[in-house]
């Protein structure tokens, strides 16, 4: 299979071409290939004499885009698409590193079902932690030692690991680290060039193809690191998100929607509460709308140490009466991902490789609640 990964420069050289370092170091399954699309959203800076001075190994396609005041993401990344030549659009920003297998954990998925929309995570690299322009080879531990985590890996401990358990998944596709097909793309219109500024617009894309009928797969393999550089969340930011919401709330004038405005209390300077806080909110005002009781019901809980279909059809048949908690202790396989292809009455909650800790605070949680059946495969 074949993927194209799009990638959004605005004026940081360096950080692209350390971006396109880490590229160049993917491990990929025999047969599997990708290119390169780059964007240059107006760059000043020399993006493109930089890049066209290096030789890497993957096809790679630099587009310019002048600046405009009509200039946009959208428009930028709706570029991306239109000239990806693989059959599987990932979407990445130029100001991270990718893991070695940022490519390989996307085509995982896509390779198992077709329509899938995969959402992966980042770390937040500190200032200095490590040498964006030489990486060695252990960059990936050093990064995982002195990295902090994208605060949706604590929205995953505490709901679950599986996509479709999120009511709100379409807002979690950020374009900085999001696949899903190419054609899938091109039929939905790809993003809305109406929305301006920094905010949404990867959003409502995945709003559209969520009432598509799109099945959000979220995959904490599918690993990027945020470089660091300064960035303020403040007026004119604020003022340009709210107004994307305002645009969006107009295009789907719906509850779901229009409850995003919880979000608010974040990025408004003024207030700036936790984007923790604010989503679990969020999160659960759109379950409480959307009238989902199995949460409040005794569940199942299946504790696996090997995969196979047998195992799969028992959590499908739990799932068509009750919640079941799925805690995967198997060394390697793809239940994370076939777990979240299960669409049955009740959620799949799931769990790989808890802590002891983490462990401990589940089985609490959902012995409070009842637990009907309690499942061992070895």
């Amino acid at each position: 299979m074949k993927a194209s990964v799009i990638i959004l420069s605005y004026n940081q050289k360096e950080l692209i071409q350390a971006c396109l370092f880490s590229l160049s170091q993917q491990c990929l399954d025999e047969g599997d290939q990708f290119e390169v699309v780059v964007i240059d959203n107006g760059s000043v800076d020399g993006t493109g004499d930089l890049i066209s001075r290096h030789t890497y190994n993957f096809p790679l396609q630099y587009q310019y885009i002048p600046a405009s005041e009509h200039s946009s993401r959208a428009i930028a990344r709706n570029r991306g698409i239109t000239a990806a030549v693989g059959k599987v659009v990932i979407f990445l920003d130029g100001d991270q590193l990718a893991g070695p297998d940022f490519v390989y954990e996307h085509l995982r998925v896509h390779k198992r079902a077709e329509g899938k929309l995969v959402i992966g995570f980042r770390r937040y690299l500190p200032e200095e932690s490590i040498d964006i322009k030489e990486l060695h080879p252990g960059w990936v531990q050093a990064a995982l030692s002195s990295s902090e985590a994208d605060e949706r890996f604590r929205l995953m401990e505490y709901f679950s690991e599986n996509g479709s358990v999120f009511r709100t998944a379409w807002h979690l596709s950020f374009n900085c680290n999001f696949s899903a097909n190419k054609d899938l793309l091109i039929q939905s219109g790809m993003l809305d060039e109406e929305f301006k500024g920094w905010g949404l617009e990867d959003s409502e894309l995945g709003y559209r193809l969520y009432k598509a009928g799109g099945k959000f797969i979220v995959n904490k393999k599918a690993m990027t690191f945020h470089i660091f550089h300064p960035s303020e969340f403040d007026e004119n930011r604020y003022a340009g998100w709210k107004s994307n919401l305002d645009y969006f709330i107009k295009c789907h004038p719906i509850f779901e929607v229009q409850a995003q405005s919880i979000l608010k209390d974040f990025f408004d300077p003024g207030v700036r509460k936790s984007w923790w806080d604010c989503y679990i909110r969020f999160e659960k005002v759109v379950r409480a709308h959307l009238s989902y009781d199995g949460d409040r019901l005794p569940v199942s809980i299946i504790v696996a140490y090997t995969g196979g279909s047998e195992l799969i059809q028992k959590i499908s048949e739990e799932a068509a009466d009750r919640e079941v908690l799925v805690i995967d202790k198997t060394s390697s396989s793809d239940l994370d991902i076939f777990c979240q292809f299960i669409h049955e009455d009740y959620d799949v909650l799931y769990y790989r490789q808890p802590s002891e800790e983490q462990l401990i605070e589940l089985y609490h949680r959902y012995a409070a609640r009842g637990i009907a059946k309690h499942d061992i495969f070895r």
